[in-house]
């Protein structure tokens, strides 16, 4: 298998981009983690926390972690939109290109 990962072969297209674009989405999950993670801190949480004395109360600030899941979240399926576009047009230059070269070898 590491043969034939490591060797070049003419392969098509679509599924060089079928490829790049899985590769592209599994990079995607780093920079929508620290997004994330940016406005968890960002915009904190105040909790409410019970004193010692009955019926008296502390606030306590922490990062909102639900916020910051739902924009890592957010994020993501943005930028894997952004990403299946750019990959689509790439596609069709790859195809156009793959088509001229088939017609004028002939």
């Amino acid at each position: 298998m590491l043969k034939n990962f490591l060797s070049f072969e003419k392969d098509s297209a679509f599924n060089l981009m079928k490829r790049i674009f899985h590769i592209g989405i599994f990079t995607l999950f780093l920079p929508a983690f620290w997004i994330g993670k940016y406005f968890a801190v960002l915009f904190p949480a105040t909790h409410q926390i019970p004193a010692e004395t009955p019926g008296w109360f502390t606030f306590t600030s922490g990062p909102n972690i639900i916020l910051g899941i739902l924009i890592g979240i957010g994020f993501l399926i943005i930028s894997i939109l952004i990403w299946k576009i750019i990959c689509q047009t790439l596609l069709i230059i790859l195809q156009a290109c793959e088509t001229y070269i088939d017609n004028n070898e002939k």
